[in-house]
């Protein structure tokens, strides 16, 4: 009889409270509600919150941060920090973020419309900008220093500087035909090193005298690598591929490369002295991996049913350590900052910057 009594107690506490929250709830403005929601946000992105396989909210290993939430464009690594820099593309300003501090600096509030895209110097000194118009994409070059800028010519397709920073090399097209042309940063003394009937030519400059270009491939959706010397001299490194993505080593011996197989990702590196590949243990894009300046390992981002975990080979013996998993973000891009204390992160469905403090 005692325990029917606590019973039948602990069934109208129950509904009192549930009935107590439920007013509460309905009865808050939708102003103080959507207020609640964004600091709870904020929370949970200061305390790294992630989730589980069961969608159970849990922290994630403290490091992950949002640098920013501007949409960014032409996201790179500033050259003597753990800083990094960005084009706004709705406005074109310029802006610059230390990650150690999370300081957001706008450092050019310089106009460009319609701008597209931008090919950053290796030195970060220059650049190109790319920008719609009327007649098709108009490139042009800046120098951040000098200030000298001005158009680098009509049917240009794509553009990318020397490892030196003096030259560039500039893809034209006219009607089925291409040329690579090797020019100086202005534009001039130009030098064509090949034409080609091969087409949407994206380029690579990976040491001061060849270059490296994916181009589609006679069959259709399928794509090769080539390398070029400034003599002409023409090279397939990698031919008739699905999806190919091609990322090189700092020093240029050996390159990453991805391509969809049957439905799945495969990562492989190149070494060019030994011409001879290894597949790597993770399935993802290399636009997603980022190789360390001693060039022993790279660093990936790899995503699986929409959580993404953060994986260092060694190229050697092609172990895997997981440095973070189980993050909610879907990484479109990867690199390192200067330091090599950040592993930068932009988000695929905004453009958004993130960033992983690594241990030392």
């Amino acid at each position: 009889m005692a325990s029917q009594k606590q019973l039948i107690i602990l069934i109208i506490i129950t509904a009192s409270l549930t009935s107590f929250l439920a007013g509460y709830l309905l009865t808050q403005s939708p102003k103080n509600a959507a207020t609640l929601i964004q600091e709870q946000r904020g929370a949970l992105i200061d305390r790294f919150s992630g989730i589980d396989n069961d969608s159970t909210p849990t922290p994630l290993p403290p490091g992950l941060l949002q640098a920013t939430t501007d949409s960014a464009l032409a996201t790179t690594n500033a050259p003597d920090s753990n800083t990094v820099l960005y084009y706004h593309p709705d406005n074109g300003f310029v802006s610059k973020i230390d990650l150690e501090t999370r300081n957001n600096t706008l450092i050019s509030t310089t106009q460009l419309k319609g701008l597209t895209n931008v090919v950053w110097s290796p030195n970060k000194n220059r650049v190109i900008t790319v920008s719609r118009s009327s007649t098709g994409p108009v490139y042009k070059y800046f120098d951040y220093t000098s200030h000298q800028n001005g158009f680098l010519g009509n049917n240009i397709k794509d553009a990318v500087f020397s490892p030196n920073n003096q030259r560039v090399a500039i893809v034209r097209s006219a009607g089925g035909d291409s040329a690579i042309e090797i020019t100086d940063f202005e534009g001039k003394n130009s030098k064509t090193v090949l034409k080609t009937r091969l087409n949407n030519i994206r380029l690579f400059w990976p040491s001061e005298n060849i270059i490296s270009f994916i181009a589609n491939d006679n069959d259709p959706g399928l794509q090769s690598f080539y390398t070029v010397s400034e003599d002409g001299d023409l090279r397939q490194l990698v031919g008739r591929k699905d999806g190919l993505a091609v990322k090189w080593s700092p020093d240029g011996t050996s390159f990453l490369y991805s391509t969809r197989e049957d439905g799945h990702l495969i990562l492989r590196v190149f070494d060019t002295v030994s011409k001879e590949f290894q597949v790597l243990p993770v399935q993802t894009s290399t636009n997603t991996c980022a190789w360390l300046l001693n060039q022993t390992s790279v660093i990936c981002a790899v995503e699986t049913a929409g959580q993404t975990s953060i994986n260092q080979i060694t190229i050697a013996d092609l172990s895997v350590n997981i440095l973070f998993s189980n993050l909610i973000i879907s990484p479109k891009e990867v690199f390192m900052s200067h330091l090599e204390d950040f592993l930068i992160i932009i988000n695929a469905s905004d453009q958004s910057i993130w960033a992983i403090k690594l241990a030392q």
